[in-house]
């Protein structure tokens, strides 16, 4: 689940007069599952979005939050080690997690409000988080508009200090997915599973159907001769293209390539690539645009069906944005 997709659905809960439950991981070391800026928000239903990390660390998070929800205990940071002989999860991994807990009620909606509208327009913001009283509160910063005590954060990664934790949000683009065929449709949703904030673009009114893609951002019918009628992409935005033919498939590639997006990728065949890089070529674009372009796009896993193909797309793409984001890890266990 994205960002936005997480503070808009706390923001329904709380506009209705509820209370959640934060969780946000501030810092980490060694082989903690998650580092600084993976969350977990309990809702008053029971229910859980996002994660922390999983295993005991996790339950014993989601335990804490429900006492807050029920008026017990006190929000706040706690450490979960994880190995050792002062580990206080049972967990031998190694590692620790600091994790802050905030009871968000009605009052945080301008803050959320504010969130909200900055990662829909898709500008850059900084998250801090107070943990330094009883009652942590959330502020929200637009970029350059940090408070002078805060100036001096870095704007590429989080950082807890003097009780304060700050964090860039809002640095990862929108990811287009060009075609709504049968690897689209397998792709779209996945990728959304993963944290992906996915729009789908296609000419076919009969696939560009919402219903096609549970749990992505947005389906739109659009001409794939003229994309700029239907999206703007921007340098932190990912492009997939998979359209139904060779040629559109080049029509959307020569667009994009001139947005200068993080990434582009296509569906094809090797012997696709010799097509496309002597078009491209031919038509003015240089050859670190050319060697740009991931085609065939995806990890050589050795699937065909368009779910194994959505799987080894998937893959590339986490790739890509965990060594692209600061702060990620390396797709693996921690080590």
């Amino acid at each position: 689940m994205d960002d936005l997709t997480l503070f808009d659905t706390l923001r329904e809960d709380l506009a209705q007069g509820g209370r959640v439950v934060l969780c946000t991981v501030v810092g980490s070391m060694g082989s903690a599952p998650r580092g600084a800026g993976a969350r977990m928000a309990l809702r008053a239903d029971g229910s859980a979005l996002g994660t922390v990390g999983g295993g005991s660390a996790e339950r014993l998070a989601t335990e804490r939050a429900k006492a807050l929800l029920a008026g017990e205990g006190t929000p706040g940071l706690v450490e979960y080690t994880m190995g050792g002989a002062d580990s206080n999860t049972g967990m031998v991994c190694g590692g620790a997690a600091t994790v802050c807990f905030q009871l968000l009620t009605p009052d945080d909606l301008p803050a959320l409000d504010k969130l909200s509208r900055l990662l829909t327009q898709g500008s850059p913001c900084t998250l801090a988080l107070d943990c330094t009283g009883d009652v942590p509160r959330l502020a929200v910063w637009s970029e350059g508009e940090l408070p002078p005590d805060l100036s001096d954060r870095p704007g590429d990664r989080p950082v807890l200090a003097d009780g304060v934790y700050t964090e860039p949000i809002g640095l990862d683009g929108v990811l287009y997915l060009f075609g709504a065929g049968h690897v689209g449709q397998a792709l779209g949703p996945l990728l959304a599973q993963v944290g992906f904030r996915v729009v789908v673009v296609d000419s076919r009114p009969e696939l560009a159907r919402p219903e096609l893609f549970p749990g992505v951002h947005q389906v739109l019918l659009g001409s794939f001769d003229h994309i700029g009628d239907t999206v703007s992409l921007t340098p932190r935005d990912y492009a997939v293209v998979m359209t139904p033919g060779h040629m559109a498939d080049l029509e959307v590639l020569c667009q994009v390539l001139s947005c200068s997006p993080c990434y582009v990728g296509c569906m094809g065949s090797r012997k696709k690539l010799a097509f496309v890089r002597q078009e491209l070529e031919r038509r003015g674009f240089s050859p670190a645009q050319i060697d740009a372009v991931h085609l065939p796009i995806g990890l050589p896993l050795g699937g065909e069906t368009p779910m194994e193909i959505a799987v080894s797309v998937a893959a590339e793409l986490i790739q890509f944005r965990a060594a692209r984001l600061p702060g990620r890890k390396s797709g693996r266990c921690p080590s």
